[in-house]
């Protein structure tokens, strides 16, 4: 299962939410792959945001 949100126009994935993580002292993190459509090998934008981020829309997609 994919769960692909809609943020600032453009679709991501969110690939894992997280309460904490190594490099902040902050709570509440999401990753998301900014280049999701490309094959799992060769994906590489990853970025980690706060939880507060706003997306247009959530969903998930089941792609089989």
């Amino acid at each position: 299962m994919t769960i692909v949100a809609k943020m600032n126009g453009k679709l991501v994935e969110i690939v894992k939410v997280a309460d904490a993580v190594k490099f902040s002292n902050t709570r509440g993190w999401v990753m998301i792959c900014m280049d999701w459509e490309k094959a799992d090998r060769k994906k590489s934008e990853f970025k980690w945001l706060p939880s507060t981020t706003r997306f247009d829309w959530v969903r998930e997609f089941c792609f089989e």
